[in-house]
């Protein structure tokens, strides 16, 4: 049976607040194996074809794409262990993002 799943359950949700305990912004932080296993997983030419087929199955999949300004996404790749959220987050409401995508990247030998 194939789930469709909502972009916007994703991830965690981040609450900003102010000095006062004020909410200022929340901000969805998702990593990218979050969309991969609510897709299709990683990208394999034998499970999966095309990869233009890999992409088409995989949107099929997912819903809420309306929801997101795709210029408020901030796509966050690092091949860094170790990455420290806040300065992440607090990147992203500086510059007026709302979501965040976290990507790891393998190191290239």
């Amino acid at each position: 049976m194939i789930r469709i799943t909502d972009i916007q359950t994703l991830g965690t949700e981040y609450s900003v607040t102010d000095q006062n305990g004020n909410i200022i912004r929340t901000i969805q932080v998702i990593s990218h194996t979050d969309i991969l296993d609510a897709a299709f997983g990683f990208y394999d030419e034998k499970n999966h074809g095309s990869y233009t087929q890999y992409l088409q199955d995989s949107i099929a999949v997912l819903f809420g794409f309306e929801e997101s300004d795709p210029y408020k996404i901030y796509w966050y790749a690092t091949h860094e262990e170790e990455i420290v959220l806040a300065d992440i987050i607090e990147y992203a409401i500086k510059n007026d993002y709302d979501k965040v995508i976290l990507e790891h990247l393998e190191e290239l030998e």
